[in-house]
């Protein structure tokens, strides 16, 4: 995640002159903690790894590594990923299936 922060920091720099009103790149510090109802999982035979869903996460939850990785201790499960998919490669899975060995 910290690569993601810093990322995004040089590209504000790189931004502030053609920019109007308020405007964040701020990547959430806070975890998630027990309220999330359902986690993305991505299925990664038929994720391309386009990277789309990383740009669109709104906290900066999700990287483009070898695989795209999600980090669940940020992730708040607001489903943008899965809706930008292009291939539907991301799947919304309830976190109580998740943690009783489901998807």
């Amino acid at each position: 995640m910290q690569k993601l922060v810093e990322e995004r920091m040089k590209k504000q720099e790189s931004m502030k002159k053609g920019l109007k009103g308020p405007y964040s790149v701020k990547i959430a510090d806070d975890y998630t903690g027990i309220w999330r109802k359902e986690r993305p999982v991505i299925n990664h035979e038929l994720c391309i790894k386009c990277n789309i869903c990383a740009i669109y996460c709104p906290i900066g939850a999700i990287e483009k590594n070898e695989t795209m990785d999600i980090d669940y201790d940020y992730c708040k499960g607001c489903a943008i990923c899965e809706e930008v998919c292009p291939k539907n490669a991301i799947e919304l899975v309830d976190e109580k299936n998740f943690e009783e060995g489901g998807k």
